[in-house]
């Protein structure tokens, strides 16, 4: 049997569609504008009861025997297609409505994409909300400005200062060489700027005495510290052991980081008299002899070292020292350092071209030399000691 064209099948019986005379077969289709139409009433006239297709009870009474002989005519040939299919297509307004579709609610990801994008939310509070680090170095910070003021107050902030650290004092001298101010100094740490290594107070042998205890949580020595690295740590111990304010004393060779207290503008002694650059100079030919023998340290970071110490006896004899009879012999000795310094090669053309040969590390005949230099200078200031 073919099958009818259209959407669908009929939704009536098949008797109903089998039940048409010759000339409802002969009739032409129905227009698509019949869809929806009274032929099967519309799905809110069916449901309302208004309007009733036709039924078989509502037929003649000779509707059984043309209902009989269309049954038996059904069996020898098939109903025309176009009329099943007219048919088919008006019963289709008489279904039931399709079922409607639950909205499936969105996700968060595709309700974030769909939705359209919303201004930036702006944090205009201007409370601190720092990490604690941050604190700390605002806290410190508004100390050093506070000790400048005061310093400023008193005419003094522009004046040159000394550090004693044996007797434990930090002075402030006018242009005069009066003392105008006054504090007690602490050794907190010291950084090495040509290794990067900080060392404690309490760690180190030449200022044990001279600074402040052992602090819980911080470490003897650390390598490979920064200058950030090295403001923080003093800033840690600072906090740590109670200091009014935190001063940082530079030099060529290393940064000294004390702890004030006890701030005066009315000094017991007018005069300060720095004393003998012995121990200064003693400690930074042993640890240049020191790292020269262990070969710990590479070409490079001992060229630099000495340099370091070259540059500070200078820096001294014309600041701290001047007028001194100290002067002449840190001169001498930071000319000396200087000139071995410049003995160990850098990579450069001139190098290759005198023959000299450059590695990493010193050459043992090269190391050899210099541990004697430095001894011989070594004992010269062990004469003063």
């Amino acid at each position: 049997m073919p099958k009818p064209r259209g959407r669908g099948t009929s939704a009536e019986p098949r008797r109903t569609v089998k039940a048409s005379s010759g000339r409802a077969r002969a009739a032409p289709p129905e227009e698509p504008r019949a869809r929806g139409g009274a032929t099967a009433g519309s799905p809110a006239a069916l449901r309302d009861g208004a309007e009733r297709p036709a039924s078989s009870r509502a037929r003649p009474k000779g509707a059984k025997a043309a209902k009989a002989k269309a049954a038996r005519a059904a069996a020898e040939r098939p109903a025309s297609p176009k009329a099943r299919a007219g048919r088919a297509r008006a019963a289709e307004p008489a279904r039931a409505a399709p079922r409607k579709r639950r909205v499936r609610p969105a996700s968060a990801e595709e309700d974030a994409a769909l939705s359209p994008p919303r201004a930036p939310e702006l944090d205009w509070d201007d409370t601190q909300s720092g990490s604690p680090a941050e604190v700390l170095a605002q806290r410190w910070t508004e100390r050093g400005e506070q000790l400048f003021q005061e310093l400023a107050a008193h005419g003094a902030s522009l004046h040159e200062y000394r550090a004693d650290l044996k007797e434990g004092r930090f002075v402030w001298l006018a242009p005069g060489g009066r003392v105008s101010a006054e504090a007690r100094a602490r050794l907190l740490c010291s950084w090495s700027r040509a290794t990067s290594v900080l060392v404690m107070a309490w760690a180190d042998p030449f200022f044990r005495d001279t600074g402040v205890e052992r602090i819980d949580g911080l470490l003897a020595e650390q390598d490979d510290v920064d200058e950030e690295g090295a403001w923080q740590i003093a800033m840690e111990a600072a906090d740590a052991c109670g200091a009014a304010y935190l001063y940082r004393v530079a030099s060529p060779q290393a940064w000294y980081f004390l702890a004030l207290d006890a701030l005066t503008f009315s000094p017991e002694r007018s005069s300060f008299h720095p004393g003998a650059p012995v121990g200064l100079v003693l400690r930074g030919i042993r640890d240049a002899r020191e790292a020269i023998a262990s070969r710990a340290e590479p070409a490079d970071v001992i060229r630099d070292r000495l340099s370091a110490l070259s540059e500070s006896l200078l820096h001294q004899a014309r600041y701290a020292y001047r007028d001194t009879d100290w002067v002449a012999r840190l001169d001498r000795t930071g000319a000396c350092l200087m000139h071995l310094a410049k003995r160990i090669p850098r990579e450069s053309f001139s190098a290759i071209a005198a023959g000299q040969r450059v590695g990493e590390w010193l050459e043992r005949e090269l190391a050899v030399e210099l541990l004697d230099a430095l001894s011989l200078i070594e004992d010269e200031w062990s004469l003063f000691g």
